[in-house]
C-alpha cells in the first residue's frame, strides 16, 4: 500500500495497486468516464506553483473531464513516489525544477538513459513513464529562428544550472563585454546567480530594433525592464513555464491548447 501526505495538510491517502487501473495516455482520450485521467505536479516546496491551476483552466478549455493534483515531495522521496504513480492510472507527471534532479537519476534508472534531465513523464503505450526535458526543447525552439547567428549566454551556468552554454552553441562571457558583441548577438540567454561576475552592464548595451532575443530565465531583476526599453525581445521565466505546460499538456492529450488560456490563468494566480 502507498502513501502521500496531502499539501499543507496532516491526513495522508491511501493507494492500494491491486484496486487501480493503468493505462497509456491514447487510451486515457478514450476511456468511458467511470475513471477521470490523472496528472500531477511535483515539487519541492508546491506551495505557490500555478501549474496545477493553470492546467486545470487548460483542460477546462479543451472540454476533458481530466483531474490534476499536486504534491510536495522531498527529493529523497522522489523515486518511491514516481514508483507509486507508475502502478496506477496516473497518465502524465509535471516535475517542477526543484525536485528535476531526482526525478532524473529515477528516470534513468528507468530506462538507462542516463545525464538525460526530465521535468515531464507520459505514460506509454506499455504502461512506462517516458520522461523528456521540455525546459530545454522550450529553449531550443525560441532559438531555432534565430539559428546561424551569433548567442551569448550569461550566468554562472555551474551544476546547479540546466543550461549547457556549448550545447546551446552560445558563447558563454566571462569579463566585460563590448557594445559591439551584444550588437552582433541575436539571442541572449540570461540565467543563474547574477550576483557576481560577469555583470550584464546594460548601460552600455546599444538601442536595439526587436531582432535580438533576450532569454531571462534568473530572478528577476531591475535590469530586466531596462533591456526591454532598450527594444529587445525580452522572455522571462513565466514564458519559460507558460510554454512548458503547453507542451506538456500536448504530450499528454495529443490535443493543442490556446496559450492565452494558459498564460492568463499563471498570471491570474501569481497576480502580475
Amino acid at each position: 500500500m502507498l502513501t502521500w501526505n496531502l499539501v499543507g495538510s496532516s491526513a495522508a491517502i491511501f493507494f492500494d495497486p491491486s484496486t487501480l487501473t493503468r493505462y497509456s495516455t491514447s487510451v486515457a482520450l478514450n476511456m468511458d468516464g467511470t475513471t477521470e485521467p490523472l496528472l500531477t505536479v511535483i515539487g519541492n516546496p508546491i506551495a505557490g506553483n500555478p501549474s496545477q491551476f493553470a492546467l486545470e483552466r487548460a483542460i477546462a478549455a479543451l472540454g476533458l473531464d481530466w483531474r490534476v493534483l499536486s504534491f510536495d515531495v522531498a527529493p529523497e522521496d522522489i523515486a518511491a513516489a514516481l514508483n507509486g504513480f507508475a502502478v496506477t492510472g496516473i497518465c502524465g507527471v509535471l516535475i517542477d525544477p526543484s525536485v528535476s534532479h531526482a526525478a532524473s537519476l529515477w528516470h534513468a534508472e528507468q530506462t538507462g538513459n542516463e545525464g538525460q534531465l526530465v521535468d515531464c513523464l507520459v505514460r506509454s503505450d506499455d504502461g512506462r513513464f517516458i520522461g523528456s526535458d521540455e525546459r530545454l526543447l522550450w529553449i531550443e525552439q525560441q532559438f531555432a529562428s534565430r539559428a546561424g547567428v551569433e548567442g551569448l549566454y550569461f550566468g554562472h551556468g555551474g551544476k546547479s544550472s540546466s543550461w549547457n552554454a556549448a550545447a546551446l552553441g552560445l558563447k558563454k562571457i566571462s569579463g566585460h563585454m563590448s557594445a559591439e558583441t551584444i550588437e552582433s548577438a541575436r539571442t541572449i540567454l540570461v540565467v543563474d546567480d547574477l550576483s557576481g561576475p560577469p555583470e550584464l552592464e546594460v548601460d552600455e548595451w546599444p538601442e536595439d530594433d526587436g531582432s535580438t532575443l533576450v532569454i531571462d530565465l534568473s530572478t528577476q531583476h531591475p535590469m530586466q525592464l531596462r533591456i526591454k526599453e532598450l527594444g529587445y525581445e525580452v522572455v522571462s521565466h513565466i514564458d519559460l513555464q507558460i510554454g512548458v505546460l503547453e507542451r506538456a499538456l500536448e504530450k499528454w492529450t495529443q490535443m493543442k491548447v490556446d496559450s492565452a488560456v494558459i498564460r492568463d490563468a499563471v498570471e491570474e494566480y501569481l497576480g502580475v
